[in-house]
């Protein structure tokens, strides 16, 4: 049987090859050349080589990675694992970090904590925008899935639009995501592109606090952005009988653009998907914007291990299929 031999090894055998041509070389040569000097050039001949064989040893050994998600019930964090499951061992080892989201993940990852992270778009760009002086360099990027900006209502408030959210903005309480989640940022940038949204009272409350103080009507609305199949938005469309979608579809938001980049994209959620959330809702789905969670790869990783980034990509291909099926679950296409 023909036997095959790791890519990782080959440096070695070649190693192997050479030395044994320089013990030959100096066989034929000693008798003209002086002794000494003819030692000392093919040691330093087998000194560079050796160096260069641990170089390219280095490049093939396995890169450890730290990579940002987000909450545990989270898209981001199940699509972390996927990645982690799918990565190759000979060339890369993830580590799941669990994190508050978006703008956490970009903090970390200027920290150098983390080198890569999966981060809303807008997020991204709003924070590089806040850092101009200092932002976070990236090497590459990928997208992964699109995430639904997602706005929920009590029904005793009588918001069927956003209209009828800003027209009484003072008595409408928001609930906004946790601090430096995705959420939190996207409202942020809806406050930035509209004042009109910056006027509504709002808290940094996310999870399963949100919902608890939603259906306790301690706030009229909740604001969340993720993929339609998080645990969190099933979560919150089992006990929310008392709650409903509100569609958000502003051209001032559409049309946002940061430098050449759209921003959002408006797309339906598709009827049937929320039995609970939808009661009411005319139409055969609930128009609303999306932002794309998108994978970022920090320079400064890239540049300590030049083969983790082609192993992390490699990692994504395979982990598609699933993340797709999480993050998509219920559209009909």
């Amino acid at each position: 049987m023909h036997q095959q031999h790791d890519s990782a090894s080959q440096p070695l055998d070649g190693f192997t090859t050479m030395v044994y041509y320089w013990v030959s070389l100096y066989r034929r040569l000693s008798p003209t050349w002086g002794r000494k000097s003819l030692i000392r050039l093919i040691a330093g001949l087998v000194t560079g080589l050796l160096n260069l064989t641990l170089c390219v040893a280095a490049i093939a050994a396995e890169a450890p990675l730290n990579l940002c998600t987000g909450g545990p019930e989270g898209n981001y964090f199940a699509a972390g694992r996927a990645m982690a499951a799918h990565a190759n061992p000979r060339y890369l080892k993830i580590t799941v970090v669990e994190t508050a989201g978006s703008m956490d993940n970009m903090q970390r990852m200027e920290r150098r904590e983390c080198g890569a992270a999966i981060v809303q778009s807008d997020a991204f760009l709003v924070y590089q925008s806040r850092h101009s002086g200092k932002p976070v360099e990236i090497t590459r990027n990928r997208f992964l899935y699109a995430e639904y900006a997602q706005l929920v209502c009590r029904r005793d408030a009588n918001i069927n639009t956003i209209g009828d959210l800003l027209k009484n903005s003072a008595k409408h309480k928001m609930l906004v995501g946790a601090p430096g989640s995705g959420s939190a940022m996207t409202w942020h940038a809806f406050t930035l592109l509209d004042g009109r949204y910056g006027a509504l009272p709002s808290e940094d409350i996310g999870g399963k606090d949100a919902i608890r103080s939603i259906l306790d009507a301690q706030a009229q609305c909740l604001f969340f952005v993720s993929g339609l199949g998080s645990e969190f938005a099933r979560t919150l469309d089992q006990r929310g009988k008392d709650l409903r979608l509100v569609p958000i579809t502003e051209t001032v938001l559409r049309t946002a653009e940061f430098g050449a980049t759209t921003l959002y994209e408006t797309r339906d959620i598709p009827k049937g998907y929320y039995p609970n959330l939808e009661v009411g809702v005319p139409g055969s789905g609930i128009a609303t914007l999306t932002v794309g969670a998108t994978l970022v790869i920090d320079r400064h990783w890239s540049d300590r291990y030049p083969n983790g980034p082609s192993a992390l990509l490699g990692a994504v291909t395979g982990a598609t299929p699933s993340i797709d099926q999480r993050a998509l679950s219920g559209l009909k296409n």
